[in-house]
């Protein structure tokens, strides 16, 4: 008998996909890690998101969720999680994505609250934000094989579909109810969608959407990535979406001494309401936010994820070992997080001093040979050089 929505059972084969461990669950789909197998013993790790059954019978969203593949396979950043694959059964479609060992910046966010800092330092935010901006403004510039523009607009832009990875580079994920110029399943009249508390007022007000909306989305983002609060904190969606409209917005540097004037201004920017005030582009929003606040080096990124998330990410690898066994070995699977997790310190008393909120893994002592080398190439070309000048006399 089918379930109405999809489930995870570990070793349950979809196409050449085997299903590992489930990740999360809403009221659109599952996801999950899997292991892909192909030919010659070709394995790798990639993420499933398999639609609840009920959904994947319907012909719009079965139509919407393909256009979500399509889009998401057009844009090639390295800032942007893409759709690799596609299986369409007889009662379900499941979309494969690249695996990214990361978390959402909604989960830092949250995780960071309990740790010593109270909240991501400003660098930090500024790095991911920066990330998660120029994958964006990838996509709204994406073409077809024409060279025509797809006219992609994320429309869900918020710090769930922002992951945060260990390596530390941030990229934006979910393009499933991006709208485009040329989608098959076209949004009913009227109807909204996105999350209440990231949504641009025009998109509450039902009118046409471009890419400023995923400005407006992305500066409400970066708000509560400086705050550690929500800017537009409804009792519930519609709620939400009134504050959108008419709520006041404090200055991020209200609720985080760190925020410099430059910032509260371009966030001001980014939260324009009129359309014609904002940053026009996401490039445009990177750019002002490198000027203004130099992001932290994605090392740094990598380490505080290792620091705030490393337990759960920890506990989604053990799953997997438990369950691959001795093929985790050959699929680079190991337990490396706790190896060397940076322990996380209070934030400096004084705002410019430069030094990071968090202690990084001490650098490896440099080594002698290099130099020791240098030197001794050195002497033979001073040896070849008087050389030839004795000979030529």
């Amino acid at each position: 008998m089918n379930q109405p929505n999809a489930t995870f059972a570990p070793r349950q084969r979809i196409g050449s996909y085997e299903l590992l461990v489930e990740l999360a669950s809403g009221g659109t789909a599952t996801v999950g890690i899997a292991v892909y197998r192909g030919a010659a013993g070709f394995e790798r790790l990639v993420v499933v998101k398999r639609v609840h059954r009920k959904l994947a019978r319907d012909r719009e969203f079965s139509a919407m969720l393909l256009d979500e593949a399509r889009l998401a396979s057009s844009v090639r950043h390295p800032n942007v999680v893409p759709v690799i694959d596609v299986v369409r059964t007889e009662d379900e479609v499941v979309l494969v994505m690249e695996y990214v060992e990361a978390v959402s910046l909604a989960d830092l966010i949250v995780g960071v609250r309990a740790s010593p800092l109270g909240r991501l330092p400003i660098a930090v935010v500024s790095r991911i934000l920066v990330d998660a901006l120029t994958g964006l403004h990838e996509a709204h510039e994406a073409t077809d094989l024409r060279r025509q523009p797809l006219g992609i607009v994320h429309r869900d832009m918020s710090p769930e579909n922002v992951i945060v990875g260990v390596d530390g580079a941030s990229r934006v994920i979910d393009f499933g109810i991006a709208q485009a110029r040329s989608r098959l399943a076209h949004t009913r009249a009227g109807m909204i969608k996105g999350k209440g508390a990231y949504m641009a007022p025009e998109q509450v007000d039902g009118q046409p959407v471009d890419r400023r909306c995923d400005v407006f989305s992305s500066g409400a983002m970066l708000w509560e990535a400086l705050t550690g609060a929500r800017l537009f904190d409804g009792k519930d969606d519609f709620d939400a979406m009134r504050l959108v409209m008419s709520a006041p917005i404090r200055a991020p540097s209200s609720l985080s001494p760190e925020c410099s004037p430059e910032v509260d201004s371009l966030v001001a920017a980014a939260l324009a309401r009129p359309v014609a005030d904002r940053f026009q582009t996401a490039r445009a929003f990177a750019r002002a936010l490198e000027h203004a606040v130099p992001p932290a080096p994605p090392r740094l990124v990598g380490e505080l994820v290792a620091a705030i998330a490393g337990p759960e990410l920890e506990r989604r690898n053990a799953k997997l070992l438990d369950i691959l066994g001795e093929e985790a070995t050959r699929l680079g699977l190991r337990s490396r997080l706790s190896i060397s997790t940076p322990s996380l310190e209070p934030p400096p008393r004084h705002p410019s001093n430069p030094a990071p909120a968090f202690a990084p893994a001490p650098a490896p002592a440099r080594s002698i040979i290099p130099t020791v080398i240098a030197v001794s190439l050195l002497s033979v070309l001073i040896g070849a050089a008087a050389a030839l000048v004795w000979l030529s006399r």
